[in-house]
């Protein structure tokens, strides 16, 4: 089941989103860091992706029976968990699908991309992220192991980093005044919370 939760996630939200973006404009639309860039923005960065391949590398050896999960729910609580990773993957791609030719991973802090506000960043300033937080907890509920845990809750780490540190004074700079007054009026993650948060 967590198998097929996060190779589904990888070819959708990533593989396939890439695949439509370099159809839509000749471009893959995926940013690194140049080796020179500050520490800041590699590391986290970096260590998103690794943190990806690693809890797919972790629930593939579960597969093969090379590693056991502490214990496992009952069927229902992990289908409950499945349906939780499924609802943040459509949300994900549902969100990169409205940033439509916006939409990139990774930052280039020279290029200008439009400022999304409607549809679901109506509602959240990040809500590919907010749907990344559902897929990490559903994968988590499918596969009971403390490493797995480690991924996601590095993966997390990365996500603030990469929002707080890149996204949103890169944001600042290209958009000013209009996007204070976004981020004063649309939660930074969650669908439903308290405002400019």
């Amino acid at each position: 089941m967590a198998l097929t939760l996060i190779i589904l996630f990888l070819m959708l939200a990533v593989v396939l989103r890439a695949a439509i973006q370099r159809f839509r404009t000749g471009d893959f639309g995926l940013r690194a860091a140049p080796l020179n860039a500050p520490l800041i923005e590699i590391l986290p960065g970096t260590l998103f992706v690794l943190s990806f391949a690693s809890a797919l590398v972790l629930i593939t050896l579960g597969e093969l029976s090379h590693v056991t999960p502490i214990t496992r729910f009952s069927n229902t609580i992990e289908w409950l968990f499945f349906a939780l990773g499924v609802t943040g993957m459509v949300i994900t791609v549902v969100s990169q699908h409205q940033m439509r030719d916006s939409w990139r991973i990774g930052v280039d802090q020279t290029e200008i991309t439009k400022l999304k506000t409607n549809g679901l960043y109506a509602r959240s300033r990040n809500p590919i992220y907010f749907g990344i937080l559902l897929f990490w907890i559903g994968l988590c509920g499918t596969f009971l192991h403390p490493l797995l845990w480690l991924c996601a809750m590095i993966c997390w780490c990365c996500i603030e980093l990469i929002v707080r540190q890149i996204e949103e004074p890169y944001l600042l700079r290209t958009h000013g005044d209009q996007f204070k007054t976004y981020t004063s009026n649309t939660n930074r993650y969650f669908l439903f919370s308290r405002r400019g948060q």
